[in-house]
């Protein structure tokens, strides 16, 4: 093909520099091939033509062929409107335009054949079309037609600046003229065949400009499949390289700690999927690779039981393991839990969050440094420079979704140090080696992605190689080589030090946070790395090298300022909200996923219902009942005070009406929200946990990590306004004990659909996977995952939720490519490899970490 996918937009006819800044603006449209994907919302069908006698008064878009017979100006309040007879053989209707006027007159000429286009009004006997779009029949038959028109994407500043859809429809067919519509295929031809799936340029033609309803669902379909196979291909080869470069701290015996908790103080019996778990994580921790694990599990299921006995194996291998949860109560509820589950084993276990005195910290990091403490469990405090540990080998991180991967790399390169390497020598061996052998088909990708690098190599970094390449500076350098996931631009392995030289694009925010990470990596593993920029090395190459020859000096042979590499911990992340396949599988493709899908048994399904407003009365004489029992219940609001823009019932507006319904003597009542200084709130939660007061009226701060059994009554008050993963986190606060507990969804009259159904569902069902497919369908993937985690899901055509038939079957074809050609370098897979090294250009280092 002549035309390149990367030219930038200007060079296209028709664009030229101001259409390609709005367009680069507004729609970030920078080359051809943001061009060519942004694909249309949806599709007007214009096969039919109407004649004036066969109008419809249903305001709908239609197509007449005609002439215009006269013009005439219609005066109005404000200024005046155009209007235009358009005639055809059984009729007459108007043209109206309320602006443009004169550009109007001069370019449409009178008794020349038109097609007018745009939705019709009915008004005082007659057919009128304001603002229609017209085209000449001769241009009309001369364009690339289909039957479907597109409606691409648009934004009110580029209809404004006068590029409307027809003008961004004549942009795309100016590039199927250019590039004669033929596009390099990206599939091998065995999975086309198997999937029945047309070509790519056949797609690409038919998504722009279907010529049927049927093609454009083939052209759809192959689309998706192809987006989705790649986003899975690129997770199952991460995993891979993971599996195969990242070395895992070894875990060779299960021993006394395990065995005496599992035999003689284990509080119930591990539930069949439990075992399963337990198993799962066993497997890998005894493996030589690093665990990188997702456990997921419903409310209650029992994941804190299985992460205590991963930390055991830890403990029983001579390492440290440490808990970090994303709030201080959470961080407290596994402390407590954990504590108890210690003391018949004499483990030492500590709590460290940001309310920690200054004394107790102190001797808290001496006793992790030293290897005294075994066991830590705390918050984002877990990740302070100062909290050194001796040797972790166990990092679990609870709700890892509420924490940054800039976060979790910080308890990553928290492992025990590797030992030095003595020999320079042998320090360069060990690096180059490491790699080669480790497994041979997953170093030949990466042997390929470093041929392609080289190719592209800028001219900046050709003149710095012609200077290093010829060891003027007394070191041997190597350029494009592979360290650990990276590919470096040079390295010289005697002294450890790697120079990057930063072209254009890594000028903005995300690329500086990617390349500072990715340089904390490299420091992390040994290596010193210093940065030039494209114009340093062109314009002053002699001081570059000046400064590369104060560094080589400054730098001990073997290894950088006598740091080693620290082994990365084994990582267990959990979530307490189940996670829908679907999600599971793109977000979360390159972890191993271990599904605690079974609540332990005796536990009575908790009873939810639905009440409105005018039913308060039956609602706190019920809850006077279970009071009288000797059970507590939660009140939960939304908002802490009352919000003038939101008609909801605000904490302590509910506070003082449920003091004067349960008053004092008779009635203990506490507030818990998350405004209180954490003593306070500490204060309230003990008192409650203590069985001191009966009533806790609360935010969603009790959302996780409060345990409760004796708590019977869950009372979520507008709960139209809460999500369902936080109505079914809520609920989860109850139903711990051997009681009966119920959960009462509050709300006034006026329900959304989408709360209808929200409410529904948590009465309908208690299983959590059910729930999140529901939760998936209402609000989106990017909604659920924050923004945090969305990034997998910037999706050009493909949806995850209406298209989950098609990510299953690009899940299955990816992982069956690989597995039977992990270095995809088959002649049927050339095409594949070809596209993956594409996509890898543009690959940002943060997803390298969990």
């Amino acid at each position: 093909m002549s035309v390149n996918l990367q030219t930038p937009i200007d060079y296209l006819k028709g664009v030229g520099p101001n259409r390609a800044d709005l367009l680069r603006k507004e729609l970030g449209i920078h080359t051809y091939q943001d061009l060519i994907n942004l694909f249309p919302n949806r599709y007007i069908d214009r096969t039919r033509y109407y004649k004036t006698n066969q109008l419809q008064q249903s305001n709908a878009d239609v197509q007449v062929i005609g002439r215009i017979t006269s013009f005439k100006e219609v005066a109005q309040k404000r200024g005046k409107r155009l209007v235009a007879t358009f005639q055809d053989d059984t009729g007459t209707m108007e043209l109206v335009w309320f602006r443009g006027h004169k550009w109007i007159r001069e370019s449409l000429k009178l008794n020349k054949p038109y097609v007018a286009f745009g939705k019709t009004n009915w008004f005082n006997g007659k057919f009128s079309m304001p603002h229609p779009e017209m085209e000449s029949l001769e241009e009309h038959e001369k364009n690339i037609r289909s039957a479907m028109q597109p409606v691409y994407p648009s934004t009110e500043k580029l209809s404004n600046r006068g590029i409307s859809n027809r003008v961004i429809v004549k942009i795309i067919q100016q590039f199927f003229i250019e590039s004669k519509g033929r596009f390099y295929e990206t599939l091998s031809e065995p999975i086309r065949k198997e999937l029945k799936l047309i070509s790519k340029s056949e797609a690409l033609f038919n998504v722009h400009f279907p010529k049927s309803q049927e093609l454009l669902a083939k052209a759809q379909f192959r689309l998706k499949f192809e987006e989705l196979f790649y986003i899975q291909l690129q997770l199952i080869i991460k995993n891979r390289l993971h599996k195969s470069k990242i070395k895992g701290l070894p875990f060779e015996s299960v021993g006394h700690y395990f065995n005496t908790f599992f035999k003689e103080h284990l509080p119930f019996n591990l539930t069949n999927a439990q075992k399963r778990v337990l198993k799962e994580i066993r497997s890998d921790l005894g493996s030589q690779a690093q665990m990188n694990r997702l456990l997921q599990g419903d409310v209650g299921s029992g994941k804190t039981i299985v992460a205590f006995m991963s930390m055991l194996m830890a403990l029983d291998n001579g390492f440290q393991a440490c808990l970090m949860a994303p709030t201080e109560i959470l961080s407290v509820q596994h402390y407590n839990g954990l504590y108890e589950l210690c003391k018949p084993l004499n483990i030492n276990i500590s709590l460290l969050t940001g309310s920690t005195k200054t004394s107790e910290r102190k001797i808290i990091h001496e006793n992790l440094e030293n290897g005294d403490l075994q066991i830590i469990v705390g918050t984002h405090a877990l990740l302070e420079d100062k909290v050194k540990f001796h040797n972790l080998g166990l990092a679990i991180i609870d709700e890892q979704h509420r924490f940054g991967v800039a976060q979790r790399s910080k308890l990553w390169h928290k492992g025990p140090q590797s030992p030095p390497q003595s020999s320079q020598r042998e320090e360069a061996k060990t690096v180059r080696q490491k790699y080669m052998t480790a497994r041979p088909s997953t170093y030949s990708l990466l042997k390929d992605l470093q041929v392609e690098k080289k190719k592209n190599t800028t001219e900046a970094e050709r003149i710095l190689w012609e200077h290093l390449k010829t060891k003027k500076l007394g070191f041997k350098f190597r350029r494009q080589h592979i360290i650990d996931e990276f590919i470096v631009d040079f390295v010289c392995l005697e002294k450890n030090l790697i120079i990057e030289v930063d072209g254009g694009y890594h000028n903005t925010i995300e690329q500086k946070e990617a390349d500072n990470l990715r340089t904390k990596i490299l420091n992390e593993i040994g290596f010193k790395v210093i940065r030039f920029t494209n114009e340093q090395v062109i314009g002053d190459i002699d001081n570059v090298l000046s400064y590369i020859e104060k560094a080589l000096k400054s730098l001990p042979s073997g290894e950088v300022g006598g740091a080693s590499a620290p082994i990365p911990p084994h990582i267990l992340v959990m979530t307490a909200t189940p996670i829908p396949r679907t999600l599971a599988m793109s977000v979360y493709g390159d972890l191993d996923i271990s599904v605690i899908d079974e609540l332990p048994a005796g536990r009575k399904p908790i009873k939810t219902v639905h009440r409105f407003d005018k039913n308060r009365l039956n609602v706190f004489r019920f809850v006077k009942d279970e009071i009288a029992k000797g059970r507590q219940v939660y009140i939960v609001y939304p908002l802490i005070q009352e919000s003038e823009s939101m008609d909801y019932k605000d904490l302590m507006d509910g506070y003082e009406s449920i003091s004067r319904d349960f008053p004092m003597p008779d009635y203990q009542i506490s507030i818990v929200h998350g405004k209180m200084k954490p003593e306070d709130k500490d204060y309230e939660m003990q008192r409650f946990i203590k069985g001191e007061n009966q009533i806790m009226v609360a935010t969603t701060v009790i959302e996780v990590g409060v345990n409760v059994p004796n708590a019977s009554v869950m009372i979520i008050e507008s709960a139209e306004r809460f999500g369902l993963s936080q109505l079914h986190q809520l609920r989860g606060r109850v139903g711990r004990g051997a009681e009966q507990s119920y959960c009462i969804l509050m709300t006034g009259h006026k329900l959304s659909d989408d709360s209808k159904t929200r409410l529904q569902t948590m009465v309908n069902t208690s299983d959590g996977f059910e729930i999140a497919e529901v939760d998936l369908k209402l609000r989106g993937p990017g909604d659920i995952m924050g923004t945090q985690q969305s990034g997998v899901l910037n999706l050009k055509i493909a949806d995850i939720v209406k298209d989950k038939h098609i990510l299953q079957a690009a899940r299955h074809f990816a992982k069956k490519t690989i597995n039977e050609d992990p270095s995809l370098s088959k002649d049927e897979n050339r095409v594949i490899l070809h596209t993956y090294k594409q996509l890898s250009k543009f690959k940002n280092i943060w997803n390298y970490i969990s």
